[in-house]
């Protein structure tokens, strides 16, 4: 048999074979380009494009962010009115400045009467910063034999008093001044020395004391309209524990449990009784409470951009620009019925759109489980399955757009952590969390931080708002 120019004669069980070969190495280059691509998209993550905290960007160039650049200037715009330094209405002290100098014509001026007083007032601390006062107790014998003592609510013949105790607090759950700088602090300023142990014991009565406020601050946040949950991981006790956050314009509640799902979400006791809207990100647990749903956008747009700029799919872009102006037009309060369906419509036409395009996963035959799905597949199902969540803040006029607010609030915890690495007790991470929330909340009631530790010291917390 005469065999054609460019072919071959090959048994068929050879042909077989090197079909079946083909088809391995086939599967094989698909795995390993998939591989490929999700560490290339490893590497891509940043703090602009993914949930990756600034910190972790390290000295590479510059992230963009999501913000939608403006035409104005940074710094005060035309016709902003600047401020400065205005008289105090009351002062400490007055020193007369006379004007008793000779005239260039010789006359003594000091024979004349002023005409008008200029005020010019010095801010300054005082020179002495520390007020001592002595407790003379008296001390007197019954006929009967019986000593009885003056009334006196300091018993040791030396302690420091509230005011300073509440300036320690401050300093170390505030400030976030580590103990060690706080001692120095105050022997800079103060000339005093002060013990590891009359910090601790300072901010463990401050945090005692808050019981009561702690209460009203979670039944504030239960019958809020809208609330914002998030969590972040700490160091304590040498492993890994959850701060949650509870947190609205007016409250704040931080809790430290050891799971960062539904068990402490239970234990904490606000999400399980809360019936308004529920601000998060796409953690699963928070799912499966009773209330209103309604997702950060701002972790959305995040994924959007990766998804875009990483992987190359145009309906990301599409996607970033449809949310980009529902939220700028809600700030214009420019939002109509018509629009707000016209833009839902437009979802889904993206979402209908890139499904078309976007290529399904090849899988083994046989292979237990789901599917799976490349980065840009499954966060184009999120707004597919969760578009309701995603837009509810177009047709609740008091849900926001994002959950930057839990994000801020729990920010003091994470600079704590970068501060001292870690908590060494549970005690310590528990009084932080306690202090924190109060503080947290009196500052966003318009509250002078340092008074309220010294009303807190005290175990005067009733003046915290509640509605």
């Amino acid at each position: 048999m005469e065999i054609p120019e460019g072919y071959i004669l090959i048994k068929k069980s050879d042909y077989d074979s090197l079909v079946k070969r083909c088809e391995e190495l086939e599967r094989m280059n698909f795995m390993l380009l998939k591989r490929i691509e999700e560490l290339e998209a490893m590497l891509k993550r940043n703090s602009g494009n993914s949930s990756k905290p600034p910190s972790s960007d390290g000295l590479k160039k510059k992230i963009k962010n999501n913000r939608e650049k403006s035409n104005r200037s940074p710094g005060a715009q035309p016709g902003h009115k600047g401020s400065g330094l205005i008289l105090m209405e009351k002062v400490d002290e007055e020193i007369l400045c006379p004007a008793n100098q000779l005239c260039e014509c010789g006359a003594d001026m000091s024979r004349k009467n002023a005409i008008r007083i200029e005020k010019r007032q010095v801010i300054d601390t005082p020179e002495k910063l520390v007020h001592v006062k002595e407790y003379l107790v008296e001390v007197k014998i019954c006929t009967c034999g019986r000593e009885h003592q003056g009334d006196c609510n300091y018993m040791q013949r030396v302690q420091y008093g509230e005011g300073l105790k509440s300036l320690l607090v401050y300093f170390n759950q505030y400030q976030l001044i580590p103990t060690e700088r706080v001692q120095e602090m105050m022997k800079d300023i103060f000339g005093l020395s002060v013990s590891d142990g009359l910090i601790f014991s300072s901010t463990e009565n401050c945090s005692d004391n808050l019981a009561g406020a702690m209460e009203r601050i979670k039944q504030g946040l239960i019958s809020s309209e809208v609330i914002h949950n998030d969590e972040t991981g700490v160091r304590s006790e040498g492993k890994t524990q959850w701060v949650h956050s509870a947190s609205n314009d007016m409250f704040t509640y931080f809790a430290i449990h050891p799971k960062r799902g539904n068990e402490a979400i239970d234990e904490i006791g606000i999400l399980p009784e809360f019936d308004g809207v529920s601000v998060h990100d796409r953690w699963a647990s928070y799912d499966g409470y009773p209330c209103t749903h309604a997702l950060c956008n701002a972790h959305l747009l995040r994924y959007l951009k990766f998804v875009h700029e990483e992987m190359n799919r145009p309906w990301a872009d599409e996607m970033i620009r449809l949310l980009q102006r529902a939220n700028t037009r809600k700030k214009e309060e420019k939002l109509t019925g018509h629009w707000i369906t016209r833009t839902e419509n437009r979802m889904d036409a993206i979402i209908q759109k890139a499904e078309r395009k976007e290529a399904a996963e090849k899988y083994k035959k046989g292979k237990r489980g789901r599917k799976p799905k490349n980065k840009s597949l499954r966060l184009l199902h999120v707004f597919r399955d969760k578009k309701k969540e995603i837009l509810l803040f177009l047709r609740n006029k008091v849900v926001p757009f994002d959950n930057n607010l839990a994000e801020r609030d729990l920010r003091m915890i994470k600079l704590k952590q970068k501060i001292s690495g870690c908590f060494r007790s549970k005690r310590g991470a528990e009084i932080f969390c306690t202090i924190r929330s109060y503080i947290s909340t009196i500052r966003k009631q318009e509250y002078l931080v340092w008074e309220a530790i010294k009303q807190a010291l005290i175990g005067k917390t009733n003046f915290i708002y509640q509605s």
